[in-house]
Parts: C-alpha cells; sequence; structure tokens
C-alpha cells in the first residue's frame, strides 16, 4: 500500500514513529509531506526512517502557494477559526480567543462588536455563509499535482486543525481523485485549542472516548467516522528503561547523586513566555521549606525545546544544587535524546511544571 502523510511539520513525527516504523516493516511505503520547517529537530527523525527503511520511507516538503485564491482560502479559515473561540463555551478561555484573534483578517475580528450585524443570530448567519465559500475555493495546483503524482491508496493527515491550515487542500484534492483520507489527532488538545476542521476526512483517528465526544460537539463529525485509537504517543515510554545509573545520571547532568532530585519540566511559549522568574520563585520557596528532605533536594531544570533561549542568561551556579539541562531544549526524538529525557524522569522523585505533555510522560 502507497501511503501519503501530510503533515503539518516533521516535528509531528514524534508522536507517530512507532507506527510508521511498523507499517515500513510491513512493506508499505509512506511519503512525508511537511508544510514548513520545524525547529525541533524533526528532519533526524525523518532520516531516521529513510535510513532503516530506504526506499518505503520518503520525504519532501510542500510546494509553495502563492495564488490569490490561496489568500483568500486562509483568510477565510482563519476568520472561522476565531469565531468559533465566541462560543460561550469558550468564555473563560480569552487567552485561546486572543491567539486566534491575532491571525484573523481584522474584518472578522471586529464584525462581531458591531451592533445588530454583530449579533449572535447574525454571526451564525456570517459563519454559514463564510463556511459556504470556503468550500467553493479549489484546492492548490501543486496539491492537486502532488497526489496525482504519488497516487496514493490512502492519504494520512496531522494536525488538519492548526488555525488557517493549508492541508484541507489535501482532504479535498483526494475527495476529488477517489482517494480515502484520515485525520491522526496528534495531541490531547487539538481538538479544543487549535482551528476547525474545515474538511472532514473519511475516518478520524482520537485517543479516546473524550476525544471523540469532543469530535461531535466541537467540529460537528459523526461518531460512525471516529475510531478510538488510544494515545499512541506514549506507548513507547511504558517499554523505556534508564540508560545510566542514577549516580552516573546526576554526575551527567551536574548535580550531587545524594539528595531527592526535583525535576522542573517547562512549556511552551504560548504557555509560559517568561518561565524564569517564576522558577526563581520556586527554588526559593523549595530552599525555605520547612521540611530538610524538600529543603535540600537537588533541582533540574528541563527547558521546553521551543521555549529555551530565555535560560541561556540564567546562572545555575548561584543556587546550591540546581542545574538547567540541556540548556538549549532539546525534542526526545532520536535514541541520544529520548534516553537523556527519560533518565531525568526516572530519577526524579517529583516532577512539577505547569503544563506540558512531559507531565502525562513522567506520570507513564
Amino acid at each position: 500500500m502507497r501511503l501519503l502523510f501530510s503533515l503539518g511539520s516533521f516535528g509531528f513525527l514524534r508522536n507517530f514513529e512507532p507506527a510508521l516504523r511498523l507499517l515500513a516493516e510491513r512493506g508499505h511505503k509512506v511519503h512525508l509531506v511537511a508544510e514548513r520547517q520545524d525547529s525541533v529537530g524533526g528532519m533526524r527523525t525523518v532520516e531516521a526512517l529513510e535510513q532503516d527503511y530506504p526506499g518505503r520511507v520518503t520525504h519532501a516538503y510542500a510546494g509553495r502557494r502563492s495564488s490569490q485564491w490561496h489568500t483568500l482560502a486562509a483568510a477565510l479559515r482563519l476568520s472561522l477559526d476565531y469565531w468559533r473561540y465566541l462560543d460561550p463555551r469558550y468564555v473563560k478561555s480569552p487567552t485561546l480567543r486572543v491567539r486566534a484573534a491575532r491571525q484573523a483578517p481584522q474584518l472578522a475580528v471586529s464584525l462581531p462588536r458591531w451592533p445588530i450585524v454583530g449579533a449572535p443570530a447574525a454571526m451564525r448567519v456570517w459563519s454559514r455563509l463564510v463556511a459556504w465559500l470556503e468550500r467553493a475555493v479549489p484546492p492548490a495546483d501543486a496539491t492537486r499535482l502532488l497526489l496525482r503524482a504519488q497516487q496514493p491508496d490512502l492519504l494520512l493527515v496531522t494536525p488538519l486543525l492548526y488555525f488557517g491550515s493549508h492541508q484541507v487542500d489535501y482532504v479535498r484534492a483526494a475527495r476529488t481523485g477517489g482517494t480515502r483520507s484520515v485525520l491522526a489527532v496528534g495531541s490531547w488538545d487539538h481538538l479544543t485549542t487549535k482551528g476547525l476542521i474545515h474538511e472532514v476526512p473519511d475516518h478520524v483517528l482520537v485517543w479516546n472516548d473524550m476525544q471523540r465526544r469532543e469530535a461531535a460537539e466541537l467540529h460537528g463529525i459523526d461518531p460512525a467516522r471516529v475510531v478510538v485509537t488510544g494515545a499512541q504517543a506514549y506507548d513507547k515510554w511504558f517499554e523505556e528503561r534508564p540508560s545510566l545509573p542514577r549516580a552516573e545520571f546526576c554526575r551527567k547532568v551536574g548535580l550531587p547523586h545524594d539528595r531527592p532530585l526535583l525535576l522542573y519540566l517547562c512549556s511552551s511559549p504560548f504557555i509560559t513566555p517568561y518561565e524564569v522568574g517564576f522558577v526563581r520563585r520556586w527554588i526559593a520557596a523549595i530552599r525555605a521549606a520547612t521540611d530538610s528532605g524538600l529543603r535540600g533536594a537537588a533541582i533540574l531544570i528541563r527547558p521546553h525545546p521551543q521555549n529555551a533561549e530565555q535560560w541561556q542568561a540564567f546562572d545555575a551556579a548561584v543556587c546550591e544544587a540546581v542545574a538547567v539541562w540541556p540548556r538549549a531544549g532539546a525534542n526526545p526524538i532520536d535514541r541520544d535524546a529520548r534516553a537523556d529525557y527519560f533518565d531525568s524522569m526516572y530519577y526524579s522523585d517529583g516532577v512539577v511544571g505547569v503544563n506540558t505533555s512531559a507531565l502525562i510522560e513522567s506520570g507513564i
């Protein structure tokens, strides 16, 4: 079977690598296509896959889309993606609404504030009209040509619902050409904190029954199209084992091995644009604790791979038994990075974070 896998960037492969390896081992051919380059090491995953499965796994970047149709489609989708956050369900999520507003056309942001034409009933009409116009925009030529050249038996796509996503073109072009399509939801919050699914594929793969309900309630997807697969992104952590003894690991990161270890897992720029100040106060609170074991614990701070620059000026030497490692952050996508990441969780007596999927991995 020939599969075409459209990804927002190759960074998403972190959650799908085991499944892709299994497909390649069974003789299927997978062509990976990224919409943009990533800064978290996704190409290392691509290179490893192509090295292990020559001829079965290939990759490319999507062709440029610069037509007026492309610009119009993006504007219409961004408008609808913003308007979803006007729903009363998001009244306590102002940060999500602001993020969507920053990317939407100014007219779409202003319209709901106008008298009469911006009233809730009127906005429902505007939404239906804009959705109708958006569906009328033809897929980009580059996308149609790629599908024609690859002739896949199945189109896979993720995440599809990022703001103004151009991946809609893949689903529509596949449907026109008679190719089946599947959305593999990439993370636990994608259905609730991103844009809309503007073109529903033939099937949608989700992690659990909660996501099945979200697909129906928030995106209008028929539950019959939704398949619950489990959180396959985390399967590998159940089988992982430490790569170093505890004392050697502590020596590697520059911490004493004869104390309890606390791990602070940093969050993405959207969650915590500047996290250093908070962590400084947290360290001070730990050092002032009445419990002697807690007060003297070694502290390891692990920067988020997309939010690590703020830690460059942090001098851990002025804090007793505190280390920042790896200083530039690291996405655990290759064998060595994954081993380092696992060891930091495995040897910690407690893990702290604001809001990051690393907390799920630490729980495992």
